[in-house]
């Protein structure tokens, strides 16, 4: 992920700058128009389940397009399903169920399974076919003291590796399961905690395993101490420990206390962070957590600044997420290590103009040890190896949101990226482009008809070829285009067209992302 951190925006509210706004560009994700839904359609699987859907209520609009937006009601005995189905035309199911429902006053119940393949290969690369299964299982329940939501969610995926020595499948399975519990006092004048326990299983099926570990604690009080009670302050400490165990174990345990000040026109963050960790060849480290914004103009203009750092673990889940075709047995696992981010700067401007016009413009500055690189395994054809190596990342990211009314819509992001590292016999960062793109439009022509577009453009990216030559990727060019009809207002059909220049773009090299695709389906609410 690049540029500055946070959070995305659904089509159909507009926000305040309030530190909200500014949706992300997905570097190893195809144009999506379920960007909630994972759909991993050029072979990138994505691990991180979002699970916060079935916390208070469920997003049964699982695409910023489409017509069957759903308004949770308050009866408990309410139950929402949502099905889409469609096929393409390499023979490519595309299958999603979502259900929720409230059996009682005091439980929600979410069940999810999401369904991708294509069965063709391609002309260059006969390898191409691939399969990805989800299965999700949330509950929450609440209690007169707090509220429990636990979850469930595992994945299956399966790539053939481009490799001319053996047409083996690559199986990757994924097992993720948790609790959230947090109390339901006001977190005014009363004690508010959180707590969070997290298991994760990745594995490669007959190489390398990964057993994840996560514990998170919040604890946060808020009063007026120093002033009137229209200026809050919040006292907080996270607490967070971590065990993984991937071929040797790596621990790491941090503690993060910072006091927050909340006015009508600012807020300032004062904190650091300190951390403790084994199995590494440097020690913990302490780091600011200072953040601060500058209200105008009713909070419609805010200035923002932040300085922090943190030590986390690189896990193979992380690395499947971005690259499924590692290699099963990493040949570097001796220094397969913690990532340090000693020097993290970001700054920028947020604005929301006559609730029209949403915009952040911003920048970031890391200092990084051992951020992950990768290259070709000469072991193993066809698969990648890590490269760890310090380096200074800089970037400035731009995200504009317009939305004119009910009808009309349109986001686009822009990034900058700058990588300089420490370099020993190449002189290229592999498969990092100085610049990205992404433009989505949406429009509504009535009651029946609505179609939407999306484009993304990626710069010109090095790699390493198998053979040890260094190789020029072609920029990324991805339009998509989509339509949907609403029979009625439970059903719908859609069209879609992927791809639509025919770009064999390489994410990495020597696996081309499909051309031109067309899939037709129905969404059916009920």
């Amino acid at each position: 992920m690049i540029g500055i951190s946070a959070n995305a925006q659904s089509h159909n509210e507009q926000v305040t700058v309030e530190g909200t706004y500014a949706p992300q560009i997905q570097k190893s994700e195809r144009i999506t128009k379920t960007p909630d839904i994972t759909e991993n359609d050029f072979n990138i699987p994505n691990y991180e389940i979002n699970t916060e859907d079935y916390i208070y209520n469920y997003n049964i609009d699982l695409e910023p397009v489409s017509p069957l937006t759903y308004t949770q009601k308050n009866d408990y005995v309410t139950t929402n399903n949502f099905l889409k189905a469609g096929l393409g035309t390499r023979i490519s199911p595309d299958f999603l169920f979502r259900h929720y429902s409230n059996p009682t006053k005091r439980m929600s119940l979410g069940i999810g399974v999401t369904h991708n393949s294509t069965w063709l290969g391609m002309k260059d690369y006969e390898n191409a076919k691939y399969m990805n299964n989800e299965f999700r299982l949330s509950m929450t329940n609440r209690f007169s003291q707090l509220q429990l939501h636990s979850y469930v969610n595992y994945h299956y995926d399966m790539y053939f590796l481009n490799n001319d020595f053996n047409d083996q499948a690559r199986k990757i399975h994924s097992l993720n399961a948790g609790v959230n519990a947090n109390n339901n006092k006001s977190s005014y004048m009363s004690l508010y905690d959180e707590f969070a326990l997290d298991y994760s299983y990745s594995g490669i099926q007959g190489g390398m395993q990964e057993n994840l570990l996560k514990f998170n604690a919040h604890l946060e009080h808020t009063n007026s101490w120093f002033r009137s009670k229209d200026n809050m302050q919040t006292l907080s400490l996270d607490l967070n420990a971590e065990l993984d165990n991937i071929e040797q174990t790596l621990f790491i345990i941090a503690a993060n206390p910072h006091l927050a000040f909340d006015g009508e026109f600012y807020n300032l963050h004062l904190g650091f962070r300190v951390d403790a960790k084994t199995n590494s060849t440097s020690v913990g480290g302490i780091y600011p957590d200072i953040k601060g914004s500058l209200y105008l103009f009713e909070r419609n203009f805010e200035f923002y600044a932040g300085l922090g750092g943190k030590t986390k673990i690189n896990s193979l889940k992380e690395i499947l997420s971005e690259n499924p075709f590692i290699i099963s047995d990493l040949t570097k696992i001796a220094e397969f290590d913690y990532e340090k981010t000693k020097f993290d700067f970001q700054g920028g401007l947020r604005f929301n103009i006559m609730n029209t016009v949403s915009a952040n413009i911003g920048i970031r500055y890391r200092n990084i040890d051992n951020m992950i690189f990768y290259v070709p395994s000469f072991e193993n054809p066809g698969t990648f190896d890590i490269e760890l190596s310090y380096c200074i990342v800089f970037n400035i990211l731009a995200d504009i949101n317009f939305r004119l009314n009910d009808k009309i819509n349109a986001t686009a992001n822009f990034a900058y990226n700058n990588y300089s590292r420490e370099l020993y016999y190449f002189t290229h960062n592999w498969y990092k482009p100085k610049v990205e793109f992404m433009l989505k439009g949406f429009y509504k022509y009535n009651d029946k008809w609505d179609f939407n577009i999306a484009t993304y453009f990626e710069g010109v990216r090095y790699a390493q070829s198998f053979d040890g030559n260094i190789e020029k990727l072609k920029p990324i060019c991805d339009i998509q285009l989509g339509c949907n009809y609403n029979f009625r207002d439970d059903l719908s059909f859609y069209a879609e067209v992927k791809n639509l220049i025919h770009n064999k773009y390489q994410i990495y090299y020597g696996y081309p992302s499909y051309g031109f695709q067309m899939f037709l389906g129905f969404k059916y609410r009920f």
